[in-house]
């Protein structure tokens, strides 16, 4: 099965197992959210929610390579799904160094 599939498959595929919420600071160098989920289930996707006060930079969103110039911007106030597995890591980081943002994350398996 060709990844494209895999990947169309997954957006379809609904959560049955397990729904979960927690907070993640985010500073100014790159940081992995890892999976919160219980019981070895595995992610099928989750939600980004900058939660960050007016005062903190953008979030910034992407893989391990994560830069200010490559990152995926989350602007303050936005929800951004991304339709993923436990086996993709997903990185975050502030734009502005020395500053916290604050993410909410929900995760469905």
């Amino acid at each position: 099965m060709s990844s494209e599939q895999t990947y169309l498959l997954r957006l379809m595929s609904q959560a049955t197992k397990e729904l979960k919420t927690y907070a993640v600071d985010v500073f100014g160098d790159p940081a992995e959210i890892e999976s919160q989920l219980t019981s070895g289930y595995t992610r099928k996707g989750m939600a980004l929610y900058n939660n960050s006060d007016s005062a903190s930079g953008e979030c910034l969103w992407g893989a391990s390579d994560l830069t200010h110039a490559t990152g995926m911007v989350i602007p303050k106030g936005a929800l951004f799904d991304i339709p993923c597995s436990t086996d993709l890591p997903i990185y975050v980081m502030n734009t502005v160094s020395g500053e916290i943002g604050n993410l909410r994350v929900v995760e469905i398996a």
